[in-house]
């Protein structure tokens, strides 16, 4: 029986790519990944690319909506 983080964790949308996502990261110093909100993008998957892809220890995830409103922001002033 699944538990509810168990659950929770396989209908996010990002786990279908998981798999592709490593091996691109092995062949791509850059990857870039568009997926709803709540998709696990940037809880879920840094933590697997972390335990899986046997990569450097760092990942840089840049949340579009952060970066259009600082641009906003910037130009406002």
């Amino acid at each position: 029986m699944l538990t509810t983080t168990e659950n929770s964790v396989s209908s996010l949308p990002v786990k279908t790519v998981l798999d592709e996502l490593l091996t691109v990261l092995h062949s791509a110093l850059q990857v870039l990944l568009n997926a709803p909100t709540g998709a696990g993008r940037s809880t879920w998957l840094p933590l697997q690319i972390l335990a899986n892809a046997r990569l450097p220890d760092r990942i840089i995830i840049l949340e579009q909506r952060r970066l259009a409103a600082k641009k906003v922001a910037y130009q406002l002033k």
